[in-house]
C-alpha cells in the first residue's frame, strides 16, 4: 500500500510544480504581453485609418483638368513696304490684262454726242456758241411791214477776242427782211464772255413764214458762226399775218 502511495503522489507532485512554475513565468510576463497587444491595438487602429482614408480618396469625384484658354496672338500690320508690293504686282497684272484683250471686230463703237457747251475745235481763234433769243424767237407771228429789231445773245468761245470795229454780221441767206449787211460790231467780245447782238429789220409785206442766215466775219475775211465746227449760221424765224 505505502508503495502505491508513492507512485501516484509523486507525478502529482510533479505536476504540481511544473504548474507552479508555468504560473510564475506567466506573472514575470504579464507586462510584456500587454504592452504589446497594446502595440498591436494602435497598429490595428492606424490600419483602419488610412484604410478609410484610402477609400473616401478612392470614391470622391476627380476634378477636370483646367483647360488652358489660348492666347490670342496679334497679327502684324503689313508694312507700307508689303502694301508697296501688293499694289505694284496688282498694277503689272492689269496692264498685262489690258495688253492681251482685243476688242471684237465688229463691236460698235459709242459716239459721244455734241452738247451745247461743247468746244470740238478747241483752240480756234474765232468761234461763238448761240445762247438764246433776246427778242422775236422762232415762230413770232408779225404784221406785214412790221419794224423789228432781231437780237441774239452770244458767247465768244474762241480764243481770239472780238475787238470793236474789228468783225461784223453779214447776211448768208434766206430773207434778209431789210437788214443791214455787213453790219460792224462796234463793242469788244473778250474770249469767253457773253454779248447781245442786234439787227434792225422790217417784216416782208406779204404773209408766209420767213427766215433769214447770218454770221459773223472778221475784217480779214474770216467767216465763223456757232455749232461745232462754228460754222453754222443764227437766224430769224418769223410768220407774217394774213
Amino acid at each position: 500500500m505505502h508503495t502505491f502511495s508513492r507512485k501516484v503522489i509523486f507525478p502529482i507532485l510533479l505536476i504540481f510544480a511544473v504548474a507552479l512554475s508555468a504560473c510564475v513565468r506567466s506573472a514575470a510576463s504579464s507586462d510584456e504581453q500587454i504592452a504589446a497587444l497594446a502595440t498591436d491595438a494602435a497598429a490595428a487602429t492606424a490600419d483602419a485609418e488610412i484604410q478609410m482614408t484610402l477609400e473616401a480618396l478612392l470614391s470622391a469625384p476627380t476634378a477636370e483638368p483646367p483647360v488652358d484658354t489660348p492666347v490670342p496672338t496679334e497679327t502684324p500690320e503689313p508694312t507700307a513696304t508689303v502694301e508697296a508690293a501688293q499694289l505694284t504686282a496688282l498694277a503689272l497684272a492689269l496692264t498685262e490684262a489690258v495688253a492681251t484683250a482685243t476688242p471684237e471686230a465688229d463691236a460698235p463703237t459709242a459716239t459721244p454726242e455734241a452738247s451745247a457747251t461743247a468746244n470740238p475745235t478747241a483752240g480756234a481763234c474765232f468761234g461763238a456758241r448761240y445762247v438764246y433769243d433776246e427778242t422775236f424767237p422762232d415762230g413770232t407771228r408779225v404784221d406785214p411791214g412790221q419794224a423789228m429789231q432781231k437780237t441774239w445773245r452770244l458767247q465768244n468761245v474762241g480764243t481770239c477776242n472780238w475787238a470793236a470795229g474789228e468783225y461784223e454780221l453779214v447776211f448768208i441767206a434766206g430773207n434778209r427782211m431789210n437788214g443791214q449787211s455787213p453790219l460792224t460790231v462796234t463793242f469788244t467780245v473778250l474770249a469767253g464772255n457773253y454779248a447781245n447782238f442786234s439787227i434792225n429789220m422790217v417784216a416782208p409785206a406779204q404773209p408766209g413764214t420767213y427766215r433769214g442766215d447770218w454770221m459773223l466775219r472778221t475784217k480779214g475775211g474770216d467767216v465763223f458762226g456757232v455749232g461745232p465746227d462754228f460754222d453754222l449760221p443764227i437766224w430769224i424765224e418769223i410768220v407774217v399775218r394774213g
